[in-house]
């Protein structure tokens, strides 16, 4: 699946949430407290027990960011982050290009895996028209020069880091099967080859 997880609409509950966690325990300890913050005479075993039952409210809080963090983001993925380019048919209608986030050891490593994903295979698949004929090469040009490590600086992505840690879950890749289904009942399988490395030729503006 694509990622469209609104990160910042996740993140600012849980900032909301630890600003107010850490504001009561402020104000937990404050009656303990002088004005200079020092801690009064004979209060000491209060603050004390105080500040535990905090750190036990912050744990949990913790605990509990943590376990969302990891489902937002999902296991970790070896090698590093890289962004590849492709452009379908559309290209000759204006149409800006598609870029695909995923990991590997290098450029080429990360376009193999890519090559593997379903949500990729189903976007190759609607790049296939209706009329086209049986064996008829895919329309679809490889951007080598929107193709580079880390992610985009500006635009809109698909990172399929999740879809790929799931991947790998399910099927290490010495153990990738060859590139299934075939994009239509009757034509031939997925293959790297069909995909043509030229560089995008120029939009109109």
């Amino acid at each position: 699946m694509s990622d469209t997880t609104d990160l910042i609409g996740e993140i600012h509950p849980w900032l909301t949430r630890y600003d107010a966690l850490a504001a009561q325990h402020a104000a937990n300890l404050a009656p303990f407290r002088n004005e200079d913050g020092d801690v009064l005479d004979g209060e000491y075993p209060r603050y004390d027990e105080r500040r535990f039952d905090n750190w036990e409210e912050a744990d949990e809080f913790l605990d509990s960011l943590a376990a969302r963090l990891r489902e937002l983001v999902g296991p970790p993925v070896p090698g590093d982050t890289f962004t590849l380019t492709f452009a379908g048919p559309e290209r000759h209608d204006g149409e800006k290009p598609y870029s695909f986030v995923v990991n590997g050891s290098d450029l080429d490593d990360a376009r193999r895996t890519l090559l593997h994903l379903p949500f990729f295979q189903n976007w190759l698949c609607e790049q296939i028209p209706w009329e086209a004929d049986e064996g008829d090469a895919l329309d679809v040009l490889f951007v080598a020069d929107q193709s580079h490590p880390g992610i985009p600086e500006w635009g809109a992505y698909n990172d399929l880091r999740r879809e790929q840690a799931a991947h790998l879950a399910a099927a290490p890749p010495d153990t990738f099967p060859a590139l299934s289904p075939a994009p239509r009942p009757g034509w031939p399988p997925l293959s790297p080859r069909a995909l043509s490395p030229a560089p995008l030729p120029a939009l109109p503006a």
